[in-house]
């Protein structure tokens, strides 16, 4: 999305986007949005009333773009296992990025606490798509024979997710890349000897 060609309300998110990214939703001001995207202050509260609606729209941003990228995934991979590695492949290149700070949903989570009802609801509810699909192609994966057809693809697509949230933690805490590559060593054995919830 390039700002040359946009309105005001898209180069707001796009600027959002990027900065909160990069510094973290609690330490971007409006003040700091509305000059970056050039925009008008009356422009930025005629689309977003709050920081908290901004907020909330950069999940919801973000949330489309994590669904598109699965669905290619999906399309792309044979099986759970290629992937979880063409996920992995994915988060490896993003961490070279010096803008990337892990996951949005995770980030933003941390740093309002609960202080943002409309953002913690925008967060769980996408958090619950993210589940959802992926308990979607577990089925998928399950009637192909791929994965164990005894487990409940639901607590499997959840433990995946964990596994996905923890290793984005690991690298952040510890810096390391190589934490990113122990997503496909725990999805496999979630997947292949399923514990029963």
């Amino acid at each position: 999305m390039s700002s040359r060609e946009t309105g005001p309300k898209d180069r707001i998110l796009e600027t959002a986007v990027r900065l909160f990214q990069l510094q973290g939703y609690g330490n971007t001001g409006i003040n700091q949005i509305i000059q970056e995207s050039q925009t008008a202050k009356a422009s930025f509260y005629d689309y977003f009333p709050s920081k908290d609606a901004l907020g909330r729209a950069y999940i919801e941003f973000y949330g489309k773009e994590q669904i598109i990228l699965l669905e290619k995934l999906k399309a792309r991979s044979k099986n759970a296992k290629e992937f979880i590695q063409a996920w992995t492949q994915i988060l490896r290149r993003q961490t070279r990025k010096s803008q990337f700070a892990g996951c949005p949903m995770a980030n933003i989570a941390a740093q309002i606490a609960s202080t943002s009802i409309p953002i913690s609801e925008e967060v769980k509810k996408l958090t619950q798509k993210t589940i959802d699909f992926l308990a979607v192609y577990l089925k998928e994966s399950q009637a192909k024979g791929q994965v164990p057809k005894s487990s409940d693809a639901q607590i499997l697509a959840r433990r995946v997710f964990a596994c996905y949230e923890g290793v984005l933690q690991i690298w952040k805490l510890t810096g390391k890349i190589s934490a990113l590559d122990d997503l496909p060593g725990m999805t496999d054995a979630i997947l292949k000897n399923p514990a029963k919830d």
